[in-house]
C-alpha cells in the first residue's frame, strides 16, 4: 500500500495551520488583556467601593446594557476569527472594517 497526499481541500494544511497560529495568538493576547484589566478592576472595587467579585458573578444587565455587551462581544470574535484574514489582507482600512471601526478622519475633514 502506497501513501496517498490529503486532499487539496483538507481540513489542516500549511495555510490553516498558520491562520490557526494567527487565530491562537490574537486570542491569548486578548484574552490576557482582559483578564489582567479584569483583575486590576476587581482589586479597586473591592477596595475603593467595597464590590466583590461575588457581586459582580452575580450581576444582571438591562437591556441596554446587554446590547452594549453583543457589540463588545462581537468586535472580539471579529477580530480572533479575523485574524487569518489580517494575515493575508494588512491594509488598515481592512483591518478596520473587521474590527468593525472605520478610519478617523482628520479634524476638518467632511
Amino acid at each position: 500500500m502506497s501513501w496517498t497526499p490529503p486532499p487539496t481541500d483538507a481540513t489542516l494544511n500549511a495555510i490553516n495551520v498558520d491562520d490557526l497560529g494567527r487565530m491562537l495568538m490574537a486570542l491569548t493576547q486578548e484574552v490576557w488583556v482582559m483578564r489582567d484589566r479584569m483583575a486590576v478592576t476587581e482589586l479597586l472595587l473591592a477596595d475603593k467601593v467595597g464590590i466583590g467579585a461575588d457581586e459582580i458573578e452575580a450581576y444582571v444587565a438591562d437591556p441596554a446594557t446587554k446590547a452594549q455587551i453583543e457589540a463588545l462581544r462581537d468586535r472580539f470574535a471579529a477580530k480572533v476569527l479575523g485574524a487569518p484574514v489580517a494575515g493575508r489582507e494588512r491594509s488598515v482600512d481592512a483591518i478596520l472594517e473587521r474590527a468593525g471601526m472605520a478610519r478617523p478622519q482628520p479634524e476638518g475633514a467632511a
